[in-house]
């Protein structure tokens, strides 16, 4: 996973066409993506058609890797179906060690999402609660930001971009969602499975920095959500 992304990094440094930055500002940026990564994946609800791994230790027979059912259950050992719709990792491994404990002496549990049913978007930067988010037929710019909580107090929301998958190569879109919020709603963007919006500081002028330090890293995540919908179909 990690590799995956480091190598999505690079590719967005050349598709930038920006120019080269110190190494450690880049390594600085790549850790930042990583992390943010690592924080927003463990935050994705599971759904229908996800795929996960359940591992049960020291009684690994009891482990499992369970297609989320259409009703949002799962089959597992002793424990039978069980709704884990609308839950991450963390929220299925609390509930696991609890149920288990009745059958297993301090239960080990590890979850692990193998593959997204694809129809997820992402909302990163100065944003209150940055993460993925399921998309809805419809699903609109403006949508996404309310549920998200809205921009932060250092946001710039003039210089909003929109990261999206066209055809295996990332497009970067300029989108103003100052002027959403305003009220013109004809710059409400539609939104497809796969999006990320991505709000930068208000701090940020040049572009080329504003780039480096918002986009790029950003990229990474894009190209990981993308390969979340490729493993899905």
């Amino acid at each position: 996973m990690k590799r995956t992304l480091r190598l999505a990094i690079v590719f967005a440094v050349v598709w930038s066409g920006l120019p080269a930055r110190p190494m450690a500002a880049w390594a600085q940026a790549e850790a930042q993506a990583l992390q943010q990564i690592k924080e927003a994946e463990s935050n994705i609800p599971v759904g229908p058609g996800d795929v996960v791994s359940i591992g049960v230790f020291p009684v690994q027979e009891y482990s499992r890797e369970v297609t989320v059912q259409p009703d949002g259950k799962v089959e597992l050992p002793l424990i039978g179906a069980l709704q884990i719709k609308g839950m991450n990792s963390r929220d299925i491994q609390t509930l696991l060690e609890a149920k288990y404990a009745r059958f297993v002496a301090n239960p080990k549990i590890t979850v692990n999402i193998r593959r997204y049913s694809g129809r997820r978007v992402a909302i990163i930067g100065q944003i209150s609660s940055p993460g993925y988010y399921e998309f809805r037929d419809g699903m609109k710019l403006l949508e996404l930001v309310s549920l998200a909580g809205g921009p932060r107090d250092l946001a710039k929301p003039s210089k909003t971009v929109l990261l999206r998958q066209a055809g295996g190569r990332p497009q970067a879109l300029d989108v103003n969602l100052a002027a959403v919020l305003r009220g013109e709603f004809d710059r409400n963007l539609e939104l497809m499975p796969g999006d990320t919006v991505v709000i930068p500081k208000a701090a940020y002028t040049k572009s080329a920095e504003w780039m480096a330090i918002n986009v790029l890293p950003w990229l990474a995540l894009s190209a990981s959500l993308a390969t979340l919908v490729v493993l899905a179909k």
